[in-house]
């Protein structure tokens, strides 16, 4: 394909220049190099794409080591994969050794030993994936394909590369789905039947639940995960995160308004980024069919088992325990001050998990008026300022600016003149008191 050339010289500049060194470099140690994986892929459906993976028919880590001293850039090494990685600027370029592979058991990581450019291509996932394009001056820019990606992604199909695929590595499931839906493409029937196999056989059950959570958080960090929620249930269900997980017609509705949640959110410019997945993941964990006592534990155990961070466990937690605390807000008929109590303690996450579970109105509008006024709202009034003003002891500070919060919520103060002037009146009222 004659273009790929036009692609490489259309990579940024740092880019550019490792793959020209790292072909310089190769020929002084007799070595062969290849730009492989999704990159390759990309360029041919003309998509854009920077995360260059280099394959080197050589000592990956040699090759590299000589780059970066080159370079004066950062680099590390996997010693045991043969594989290193060079960072220069605010790019990172993986290095591999060509290698096969062979699997210990089923669902283990590999055993790799070095090899050709056509045995590292064959241990990919997919045939979309197992091309190659040479970096060397004979075959630069020449893309290389073994397995026939290229009529593959031409048919827009999804084809494994030998039939012990979903086996080697279960985790395949998820990535079959993930490139199925982003890129418009079918499942080849013989790749879905295996992989169907695989699913009734219980391979997922063999791989360890961070490598399942890997999979499944880079779903749900794809546009509109809501299709790709959809056929992982139609082909595989979620019963690999909690045996009592089924998600019916309702809990679907509820993914839907997330997405829609989402989109609204991101109106407010001014707002916090949002872990996305954890909020869909909230959505698919809202499916455990067990009782209202029951699920507490069984979230605290998918959270460990599946190895959530502090902050996400957190998120997953509180987005069930403080629906009914929700509830107040109908009660509360807009007081913003009862909506700052109610939802500033809560992560933004969840209060866009529950913009989406509830429908009544007021406590909509409630979280719209939060994010609209309340959230960024701050005092300039601070600690050293009640110490100036004879507050004694340092406890009190946390009562008196949280006092102070609510009377600038409610009377709308805009200055530190008028909130120093509120918090005198408060102190000279609670002498008088005392």
């Amino acid at each position: 394909m004659k273009n790929l050339v036009e692609k490489l010289k259309s990579l940024p500049s740092p880019l550019k220049e490792v793959i020209s060194l790292s072909s310089q470099v190769a020929k002084s140690f007799n070595y062969r190099v290849y730009l492989v994986g999704g990159i390759v892929r990309d360029f041919v459906l003309g998509r854009e794409n920077f995360d260059l993976d280099i394959v080197v028919e050589g000592d990956a880590i040699r090759l590299v080591k000589k780059l970066a001293y080159i370079m004066k850039a950062r680099f590390c090494r996997h010693i045991f994969f043969g594989t290193a990685t060079l960072y220069l600027d605010d790019f990172k370029i993986d290095f591999a050794t060509a290698r096969k592979e062979y699997y210990p058991r089923k669902g283990a990581l590999p055993c790799v030993s070095p090899s050709t450019l056509k045995d590292d291509l064959f241990r990919r996932d997919f045939t979309i994936n197992a091309m190659a394009i040479g970096l060397n001056r004979d075959d630069y820019g020449r893309l290389i394909d073994y397995y026939h990606g290229l009529d593959d992604l031409k048919r827009g199909l999804i084809r494994i590369l030998h039939k012990e695929s979903f086996f080697d590595d279960p985790t395949r499931i998820f990535r079959a789905i993930r490139f199925e839906k982003r890129f418009s493409f079918s499942i080849e029937k013989n790749t879905l039947l295996l992989l169907k196999e695989a699913v009734k056989k219980g391979a997922l059950s063999w791989v360890d639940e961070h490598r399942i959570r890997d999979e499944l958080f880079l779903i749900l960090k794809e546009a509109n995960p809501y299709r790709y929620i959809k056929r992982i249930n139609s082909l595989l269900g979620f019963k690999f995160i909690d045996i009592d997980l089924e998600l019916k017609r309702e809990d679907f509705l509820l993914l839907q308004r997330l997405e829609k949640a989402i989109r609204f959110y991101h109106r407010f410019s001014f707002l916090p980024k949002l872990n996305i997945p954890i909020i869909y993941l909230s959505g698919i964990l809202g499916g455990i069919r067990c009782s209202y006592l029951e699920l507490p534990l069984k979230l605290s155990a998918f959270s460990n088992n599946f190895g959530l961070r502090k902050e996400e466990r957190k998120i997953v937690m509180e987005t069930f325990e403080y629906i009914k605390k929700l509830k107040k807000l109908e009660e509360a008929k807009y007081d913003k001050i009862k909506i700052y109590d109610t939802l500033k303690p809560l992560s933004m996450e969840s209060i866009v998990f529950y913009y989406a579970y509830f429908k009544d109105k007021v406590i909509r509008r409630s979280i719209r008026i939060f994010w609209k006024e309340l959230f960024s709202l701050r005092l300039f009034v601070q600690g050293r300022d009640l110490k100036k003003l004879g507050v004694i002891p340092p406890y009190k500070f946390g009562e008196y600016l949280k006092r102070l919060l609510h009377r600038k919520i409610k009377l709308g103060l805009k200055t530190k003149e008028e909130e120093l002037k509120e918090l005198k009146k408060m102190i000279k009222i609670d002498k008088i008191r005392n």
